[in-house]
């Protein structure tokens, strides 16, 4: 818990407010810039006090405009109004008022921003708790309100820290470009939103650190088995894609031992794309088999594409076989992944 709302306001200031990595609901720099700054009592004089509360004022008006955060703005900026036009308050107290105030508005702008943002984002318990101080505040009851801010304060912290870092994730997320075989950002959104809803900084860092891992660029076997069959296909399509062909993967039913369909320059290679465990290894028939393609379909060449590895049997007989045939294991197919824009699946 913060020792003073002045810490609250600081803290929230430096994590959160200062630098959101997404364009907010609200300027909250406008919102947190006064509450950082204690107000003088001689800037609640004059004509300085005029401008100084309708300041004040226009800023909780803009949060009236906000029924999900259901605080008693009108009736405190009717209390503020009132303040401002008292003479018999001192300088001291207006300026409690005005400090007061700020502090409340700006959580109440954070507060509905990381619900905008997030609204798995839990900051229930922290509108309540600027609700109790609102009534503080229209009941001029400022020292029983402050408790209520400084809670209000933790709670909007404990969020915003979690919000903070999923927000640098997003963006690191949508900056990846990964291929049509991701679901990367349905998948870890998801995980990223659970983890919002329970405030849960282990699990930002799980996702943190699989990010970390596929953007490093490197494939390895693991990520060649960590998708479907389907999503093996398109990935061997996208790799080819890469290297200047127009590629497509086959239906399903009857794709007559052809899984992609690779064009370019007027040639055509056929691909029969095998997803295999690597103690699982691709055996001469099958190689033999995708070689007979070359007549069946009249194809310039063909490739058989595994996750494994291939057989001795099955390298000897394509030595033999014209050069239209060829072999590429998960080795080989890792190396060829790395050096190309595509990342692994997340």
């Amino acid at each position: 818990m913060f020792d003073s709302v002045a810490r609250a306001v600081e803290t929230l200031t430096a994590e959160y407010a200062a630098h959101s990595d997404v364009e907010p609901a609200f300027d909250l720099t406008e919102f947190f810039e006064p509450a950082h700054d204690d107000t003088e009592p001689r800037e609640t004089v004059g004509e300085r006090r005029k401008r100084r509360f309708r300041s004040t004022i226009e800023r909780g008006q803009t949060l009236s405009e906000q029924e999900s955060l259901s605080l008693p703005v009108e009736a405190i900026t009717e209390r503020l109004v009132d303040v401002a036009n008292d003479q018999s308050i001192e300088a001291r107290r207006r300026a409690a008022v005005l400090d007061y105030c700020d502090a409340l508005f700006a959580f109440a702008a954070l507060a509905f921003e990381l619900q905008e943002r997030y609204p798995s984002a839990p900051v229930a318990t922290a509108v309540d708790r600027l609700r109790d101080a609102g009534d503080a505040a229209v009941a001029d009851d400022l020292s029983g309100g402050l408790s209520s801010l400084r809670s209000a304060g933790h709670e909007l912290y404990r969020t915003a820290v979690v919000v903070r870092r999923a927000d640098q994730l997003f963006a690191a997320l949508s900056a990846v470009g990964e291929p049509q075989l991701g679901r990367a950002e349905a998948t870890l959104g998801g995980t990223l939103d659970e983890a919002i809803a329970e405030r849960d900084t282990d699990r930002i860092d799980t996702v943190a650190e699989r990010l970390d891992a596929a953007t490093d660029g490197e494939w390895t076997s693991d990520d060649l088995l960590s998708c479907s069959h389907r999503e093996f296909e398109v990935l061997i399509a996208d790799l080819w894609r890469e290297g200047g062909f127009d590629a497509r993967t086959t239906k399903y039913v009857q794709d007559y031992n052809v899984d992609v369909i690779a064009q370019a320059d007027g040639t055509r290679e056929l691909i029969q794309a095998k997803q295999y465990e690597p103690g699982n290894t691709v055996g001469v028939r099958t190689v033999q088999r995708t070689a007979g393609l070359l007549v069946e379909f009249d194809a310039d060449s063909v490739a058989v594409v595994t996750s494994s590895s291939f057989t001795e049997n099955a390298r000897e007989s394509v030595e033999r076989m014209s050069e239209q045939v060829r072999l590429v294991d998960g080795e080989q197919l890792c190396e060829l992944l790395t050096r190309s824009q595509l990342v692994p699946s997340l």
